[in-house]
């Protein structure tokens, strides 16, 4: 009855992606997700911990790949595994258990016009491409608790997939977001088990995100969620768990929301590594770590993660929270040979507190946010920026969630434009374009970042004077000017 249960699951799951891709029965889509289903035997207490198996995908030319099978509730386990070849591929599973043991099939990869996850770009290796090749410049928004439920302030399913439709319209194509918070549902318990309902919800969101051509940056878990796992093995038991469950998306993989809150170095580095063995997709991995939110304390690197650029399972050179000195940064980190994002600089007009003043660096003004966002794009960085009604889920916002609110429309139109001009319009290789900055001078030099004071406090603002420029030597260049600095050469 159970093999008969596991065939049946085996064959809808089939069925389901053959028509969404409109291709033939049995056929999987390349850049496609398969997902197979799979019954365990016994009466197990706790599957997720006490259970694991491991399914063998064989690709037409004869290379190997492998990845966890994930428990989705009672007795219930799939596997998803998106094929990069067409071909016929053969797949089996081993595991400890008898139900999930010894499965075997094959299926048909068929040819499609999907263009998988991103990748770093070869030759090229500060700049992203999709996996069939084709550039991607990188455009980030926020939602930390984009999987979460929060009626009072307006976040539902449906107001999420209006926000994604809405920002994918607006030229959006990456928004990170946190699987395991504080808000708006219960990832896990307190084994570090988890919530097989609150997952599928998870999957809707990634799925509907990627259909809109939006690449999700899955945060594992807030830092401060990390203490409440009760061993490094659970942590870890965590971390393959959501590998199995989403590698085969669209997405890329951050350690942690804010690192230092609940993990040391040594953890995160072995969380990063997990993710790594257990994703055969090679989707790329980064980490968050926590800046100094405003000018009047101390300004140091602590919202870096430059220290772990070295490591063999890190797919960029720095993914920051910083705030001062936008521009500089981004070039510091470039000695990796990986991509630099400014995974945090601003949240336009944040206003956590309604006294009516932004507490939020250089978020006061459309020129500020603006000008930041420009700093680190002119330096060959990328950026994900956020907004005060939505980066939260409306939590931190006088209002509710609001994709729609009026206030955001100016930065949500402008911010278009910087993708606009480097990517949309077709004229610049922007990938070949390396910071050139010395080969631009002004009568007045740049200026230094501004402190913005108001009653919450000395905050950041981008130099309201500066001159950038990228190049491509005698072939393309970029110049770009801010403030009256005279004559410019």
């Amino acid at each position: 009855m159970r093999a008969a249960a596991a065939a049946f699951a085996f064959a809808f799951a089939f069925t389901c992606l053959a028509h969404s891709a409109g291709l033939a029965q049995g056929t999987v889509p390349r850049h496609g997700v398969l997902e197979l289903s799979f019954v365990h035997t016994g009466t197990v207490g706790n599957p997720h911990a006490a259970l694991s198996a491991t399914a063998s995908f064989r690709s037409p030319a004869g290379r190997t790949h492998e990845i966890p099978l994930f428990w989705d509730g009672g007795a219930a386990w799939k596997v998803r595994f998106s094929p990069d070849a067409t071909g016929t591929w053969r797949w089996s599973t081993r595991s400890g258990n008898p139900g999930l043991n010894g499965r075997s099939g094959s299926f048909t990869c068929g040819a499609s016009g999907l263009q998988g996850g991103i990748v770093t770009m070869p030759g090229s290796p500060y700049h992203f491409q999709r996996q069939s090749g084709r550039p991607f410049w990188w455009q980030g928004e926020t939602q930390w608790i984009l999987f979460g439920n929060l009626p009072g302030e307006n976040l539902t399913r449906a107001t999420t997939l209006n926000f994604l439709d809405r920002r994918s319209a607006q030229g959006f194509n990456v928004i990170h977001a946190a699987l395991d918070t504080p808000y708006g549902g219960s990832a896990v318990d307190g084994r570090g088990t988890p919530n097989p309902d609150y997952f599928r919800e998870v999957d809707l969101r990634v799925a509907h995100a990627n259909g809109r051509g939006i690449t999700v940056g899955l945060v594992l878990a807030w830092g401060t969620r990390w203490k409440a796992y009760p061993s490094d093995a659970a942590r870890l038991r965590y971390a393959r768990y959501v590998a199995a469950r989403y590698a085969a998306y669209n997405v890329y993989f951050v350690v942690a929301n804010e690192w230092r809150d609940g993990l040391s170095a040594s953890q995160v580095r072995a969380i990063g590594s997990e993710l790594q063995q257990s994703d055969p997709h090679e989707r790329l991995i980064a980490n968050h770590s926590f800046g100094p939110s405003k000018a009047d304390g101390p300004v140091g690197d602590e919202g870096s993660v430059e220290q772990f650029a070295e490591q063999p399972w890190m797919g960029f050179g720095d993914y920051q929270q910083l705030y001062d000195r936008l521009h500089q940064r981004i070039l510091v980190a470039r000695d990796h040979s990986k991509p630099v994002v400014n995974a945090e600089y601003g949240y336009f007009l944040r206003d956590q507190d309604g006294d009516g003043h932004v507490d939020k660096n250089n978020s006061f003004t459309l020129d500020h946010v603006r000008f930041a966002s420009w700093d680190i794009a002119m330096a060959g960085g990328y950026f994900v920026t956020g907004f005060a009604t939505t980066y939260l889920g409306g939590i931190r916002d006088e209002g509710p969630f609001d994709p729609q609110a009026s206030a955001n429309r100016p930065w949500e139109e402008d911010a278009r434009l910087i993708r606009r001009l480097f990517d949309t319009l077709g004229w610049l290789d922007w990938w070949k374009l390396k910071p050139s900055d010395g080969m631009l001078s002004a009568t007045a030099g740049r200026a230094s970042d501004e402190v913005v004071s108001n009653p919450d406090g000395w905050f950041f603002a981008p130099p309201p004077r500066t001159h950038w420029a990228l190049a491509e030597v005698g072939r393309q260049y970029v110049a770009y000017l801010r403030g009256n600095a005279g004559a410019h050469q």
